[in-house]
């Protein structure tokens, strides 16, 4: 039988951030392939969901403050997403 191993990451952890590049790779450079997308600005999070049922979604900036009142609306819907997901992106409105 095999093992499968989970890894639980809690907050604080520090986001991915868009970097400036000079030129963009052609689509054979890497072996799965390169996928782009616009940097847009907004509110830098990661969010949480419980690595446990009935556990709590956690909100965090990305200088690692937890804001999850500032979300009311975001965490109600995580509360449908699997549990000991993280989820690093931008927040718009």
């Amino acid at each position: 039988m095999r093992e499968v191993l989970a890894m639980v990451l809690r907050p604080p952890v520090e986001p991915m951030l868009a970097q400036a590049a000079e030129a963009v790779p052609g689509p054979t450079v890497l072996r799965g392939g390169v996928a782009f997308e616009q940097k847009l600005d907004g509110h830098r999070t990661l969010l949480f969901t419980p690595a446990d049922p009935g556990g709590r979604v956690r909100v965090q900036t990305r200088r690692g403050a937890l804001v999850l009142d500032r979300w009311p609306d975001l965490v109600a819907a995580a509360q449908q997403l699997p549990h000991g997901l993280v989820l690093d992106g931008e927040l718009l409105v």
